[in-house]
Order: structure tokens, then sequence, then C-alpha cells
């Protein structure tokens, strides 16, 4: 088998996401119409969100960054805050992953260039957001179809009676997309077109709002002539599933009561299947995955390695999918679609890769201090040596005396560091060390023999170049590491000059 051919994609497990059971008239309920389609009547998408949310913890989703320009009315005919929906929409995805950080962007911020120019000097590191959402409500075509019956009678001049029914067809539609901060160029299939059918009876006090995705038809009854707003935040929290399931490559249609076996989710499938194979993204994305599964320990540096043949041939296996180490779009499929199943009892990792039998407890890192390339301008750097592959977790102090995570990163999420390869900070990778008043940085560095962020408690996994407000110092970061790992985790401290 080829390199190419093992592109391996993560994925998200359906049943740890499943969606809840259809509720009361007040929340979600499911139903067949006489044709047999899927229908289903909301007042907002709630449990959909918390899907989501689940989806980002299970899958070790983290520092996701994102700028929230301001979502226009190209219409001029809507009156509502798109852009407060969505940050609401992205709020409630997060709640307990906190996987996303939204930076909001408006239009006195004059535009994204100035504005990520100006984002630089406020933070402490000079980072800025990794990914751009931008969008309009970019449709709204009023009375497409137009119907109106009237009759009445009458006795000569003595009695007269009259009625009349009338029904008015508006279309709405919402374009939003994900883009690069760092090229400034649109993210290719990251974005989420949706339209809604909003149908207005009588004096138009009663209504109902329609839209089609995954062969499900969403309606919504509106009970008032401004019911277009409520229609619009349905289809913004919609759009929000859409987006970050597509950037992430997470199966979200689980979320929206649906699996691989619909067409447009299978077309789907093999358009990332295809896409990302071409791009030369799932290997390394695989590797993460079938680590975060318990399968594979190693690094996801889009290498194929024995460690990870004999993960793929054990997880075929495990699924029922015969033993061969190889991925093709129907096993890709059943990755995407299928509950994990139990992981071996000890992951698979190159002979070269495991760790010293002499040496039961985590590798020990040093630390040295190198001076920057580009000079004292561009900021302080440091290395990271360990003595056995680990995976790393670093800190530095801000000026204001707050603690921040700086690897891995938005830019560099695999923490996985091997001997032969040590770790530069910042390196390539787009933050700066700079001293503050005192000239100084203090930093510090961690290396568990395994993967372990992922189990730290929710309300303590803050976003990268986050201020830890629960954190008093780095021995407080290694008391908690070491509580999750459950043995002893190496450490190192230095101050940069």
């Amino acid at each position: 088998m080829t390199q190419s051919r093992l592109v391996l994609l993560a994925t998200l497990v359906v049943t740890a996401c499943a969606p809840l059971p259809p509720k009361a008239a007040d929340a979600q309920t499911a139903l067949k119409s006489p044709t047999g389609a899927l229908q289903r009547n909301v007042t907002n998408f709630s449990d959909t969100m918390r899907c989501m949310d689940k989806l980002y913890i299970d899958y070790a989703v983290r520092d996701v960054s994102v700028v929230l320009e301001d979502l226009s009315d190209a219409t001029k005919k809507v009156s509502a805050g798109t852009r407060d929906m969505m940050m609401s929409a992205i709020s409630e995805q997060s709640r307990r992953s906190r996987a996303i950080e939204v930076i909001v962007f408006g239009q006195d911020a004059n535009n994204a260039v100035a504005f990520m120019a100006n984002a630089q000097k406020r933070s402490a590191f000079a980072v800025v957001p990794r990914f751009n959402l931008r969008g309009s409500i970019s449709q709204l075509d009023e009375g497409v179809i137009k119907r109106q019956t009237d009759g009445g009678f009458s006795f000569g001049s003595l009695f007269g009676a009259g009625a009349s029914t009338s029904k008015q067809f508006n279309v709405m539609g919402l374009d939003v997309a994900m883009a690069d901060t760092a090229r400034l160029s649109l993210i290719p299939g990251v974005v989420s077109k949706n339209l809604t059918t909003i149908t207005k009876e009588g004096d138009a006090l009663d209504a109902q709002a329609t839209f089609t995705k995954v062969g499900i038809n969403f309606s919504t009854s509106l009970q008032r002539s401004d019911g277009t707003a409520q229609a619009l935040r349905n289809m913004v929290e919609l759009s929000s599933v859409e987006l970050f399931g597509r950037l992430l490559k997470l199966p979200y249609w689980s979320c929206l009561n649906t699996d691989a076996r619909n067409p447009e989710i299978a077309n789907e499938i093999e358009d990332w299947f295809i896409g990302m194979e071409r791009g030369g993204e799932l290997t390394a994305y695989f590797q993460t995955q079938l680590r975060n599964r318990g399968y594979f320990d190693g690094p996801a540096n889009g290498n194929v390695t024995p460690a990870l043949l004999q993960a793929v041939s054990a997880y075929r296996s495990a699924t029922g999918m015969g033993d061969k180490a190889l991925v093709d779009l129907p096993f890709f499929t059943r990755f995407l679609s299928s509950p994990f199943p139990p992981p071996p009892a000890q992951p698979f990792r190159d002979v070269a890769a495991a760790p010293p039998a002499a040496s039961p407890e985590a590798a020990r890192i040093g630390l040295k201090i190198a001076p920057a390339p580009g000079g004292a301008n561009e900021g302080l750097s440091f290395a990271v040596q360990t003595t056995a592959p680990a995976y790393v977790y670093c800190y530095a102090q801000t000026a204001g005396g707050k603690l921040q995570r700086i690897f891995p990163n938005r830019f560099v999420d695999d923490p996985m560091v091997e001997p032969t390869k040590p770790l530069l900070l910042p390196g390539q990778q787009g933050f700066k060390l700079l001293p503050g008043e005192s000239g100084s940085v203090p930093v510090a560095c961690f290396a568990a023999p395994r993967e372990i962020y992922k189990d730290i408690p929710a309300a303590l996994r803050w976003g990268d170049f986050q201020d830890l407000n629960a954190i008093g110092g780095f021995g407080d970061i290694q008391k908690l590491l070491e509580s999750v790992a459950k043995e002893s985790v190496a450490s190192a401290n230095a101050v940069l000059k």
C-alpha cells in the first residue's frame, strides 16, 4: 500500500453525540409526512448545539480561534442582528468544550487587515485569530407567489357579507464562509448556503418558515408579522453547525438526526476523502484521531509507519471490516459513522519511538534558550529537548502575571516531541515572546508519556493564549497535569531575557 492511500480522516462517533429524542412541542418534534419524508417542527436548535459541544469534547477539538465579521444584510430588508445570532450559536456550541474562541469584528474596526494588525498589539504574545467568519443575508425575495381569494354575497341593500383569504411566499437566503486569516483566502468547501421559505397567511399574524437540509424539512411556526427574525435565527444556528462541522471535518449530520446513508452526506464524505487525500492532510489527521481513540501512539506528522499500519489493521478488525491495513472510501465512511470500538490493551507505537524500559517515568525535558533569528525586536525564543518521545505542554507568564498556554496552539496542535527533533518556540509559529517591563518572560514546559490535555476537566480547559484565571503558578499546572495523568509529569522552567 502506498502512502497516498493511507490517508486517514479524523471522525466523530455518531453515538457519542446522538441527538436527544424529540421532546415536547416547545422544543422539537419529528414526524413523517404523508409522502414519507422526515419533518421536524423546531423553535430552535438547542439540542443540536449541545450535540456539537459534546463532539468537540469527544474528539479533543481545541484552540479554534475565529474573528467574526459583521454579517450584513445585503437586501436592506431584514431588521435583525445576524452577527449577534451567530455569536450566540457559537457560544452554545462551546459551553463545556470551550473549543471555539470568537473575536468580534465590526464596521468600526475599518477592515479585516487593520483589525488583525491591532489584534497583534493587544495580545500579550502578538497572536491573531486563525480563521475569519464572514457572510451576509444575501437574498430576500418577497411575494414570489401570491394567492388571494375573495368572495361575498348580498340581499339588496338589507344585508351583505364577504370573505377574503390570502397567502404569500417569501424566500430568504443566508450565505456564510470561513477564510484563512494568514492568506486572506476562503477555505475550499467550508461554506454554508441556506434558503428559507416563509409562508404568510391572512393578515400575516400566522406564518411558517420552512427550509430543507439532508432530506429533512425543518419548519418554524411564526406568530407575528415580524417573524422573519426567528426564521433567520434558526437558519443561522443551522449554518453554524454546518460551517464548523466542515471546517473541523466532523460528522455534524449526526446532530441533525441523519447518517451516512443519506445521499447528500455520502457525497460530502467522498468529497472530504478525495480533497484531503490530494491535499496531503488525511494521514496526519487520522494519526491524531487513532491516537485519540487509543489505537496509535506517535506523532501526527503525516508519515506512514509500521505502527500506523498496525493501528489501521486493528481498527478495521474491531469494526468487522477485515484486518487489512487499507483505508478506502468504505472504511473512511465507517470510521466517520460508527461508534468507537474498544481500544487495544496498549496503543501501537514504533519500536524506535518506544520509551526505554529502564525509564518508567515521563521523559525529562532539557530546556535551553537561543536568540531569535530576527534579533531582539522579534522577541525571545527557546528550545525544548526530551530524552524520549513525550507529549509536551508549554506555558508563559504575561507582563500582567497571568499564565497562558503557548504550546500546543492554533498553529501546531500536535503536542508530541521526539528526542531527535527539538521543539523551537516560537519558531515559525505565529506568535512572539515579547519581554515586558522587566525585560524577561518566565516559561515552563511539562512532558507526559501520553496525550493528557483532552482529559483535563472542562472548567480548566481554556484555549491557547488565554489567561488561566484559576491557576496561580506553574506548580499548580504541574499538579493538575499529574492528577490527570495519574503519574509523574516532567517539568522544566526558565526565565527568558
